[in-house]
């Protein structure tokens, strides 16, 4: 079966580490401003560098296997318009890198793009310090034993229930204005999470933060 999933760097923060399983994404691509502030001092060549060409920065070169594609529409983000993009291509799981840190605004805007697509594609985000993600109604989480897990609300959700952790919850509602749930500690290698409605972000954080 065909893989349909990307690997897609962001303008934010630059990755300390990167992933190692660089060949098994369908396509490799980044906005403009992170290939030329810190993708091209790496050994990744991506097939596609995405957006209004505003960070172009002639004195880089460009793999020749890597298409420049210039999206000038300035009603969207470069984010937006590379998840776009991709989709195009028969992409639906991201793995985004490079979206946090830096202006709070841009990664909040971020965040909005995952909330928009959230019934499209599949969003994953990775910084220096944990992973993240809005969770779908049912959601299973494996391999996570001792980490630390967080549950932030971007809107009000209803029934939820967590188990797998510390502190389970049982038909809680979380809310941005109401509770949350921050800093929970796996205790199982499975995490188990329902919920009826709303958007919740989850953020595991890695066992050994880079520093």
């Amino acid at each position: 079966m065909q893989h349909t999933n990307a690997l897609l760097f962001v303008n934010g923060e630059p990755p300390k580490f990167y992933p190692n399983d660089i060949d098994s994404y369908t396509y490799i691509a980044a906005t403009d401003g992170a290939y030329h502030n810190y993708l091209s001092t790496s050994s990744i060549e991506p097939n596609f560098i995405i957006g209004d060409l505003d960070s172009y920065n002639p004195n880089n070169t460009i793999p020749s296997k890597t298409k420049i594609i210039h999206t000038p529409d300035q009603n969207k983000t470069d984010f937006e318009k590379a998840i776009l993009f991709l989709a195009s291509k028969g992409i639906t799981k991201f793995d985004i890198y490079g979206a946090c840190g830096h202006a709070s605004d841009h990664f909040l805007g971020n965040i909005s793009i995952a909330i928009k697509y959230y019934y499209q594609y599949k969003m994953t985000f990775y910084d220096n310090y944990c992973r993240f993600f809005l969770a779908e109604y049912e959601q299973k989480i494996n391999n996570v034993k001792d980490h630390i897990i967080s549950l932030i609300p971007f809107s009000k959700v209803t029934q939820l229930t967590i188990s797998g952790v510390q502190y389970p919850l049982i038909n809680q509602t979380l809310s941005l204005e109401g509770m949350v749930s921050l800093r929970n500690k796996a205790i199982n290698d499975l995490v188990k999470i329902s919920f009826k409605q709303g958007y919740l972000m989850v953020f595991i954080e890695n066992l050994h933060n880079i520093n």
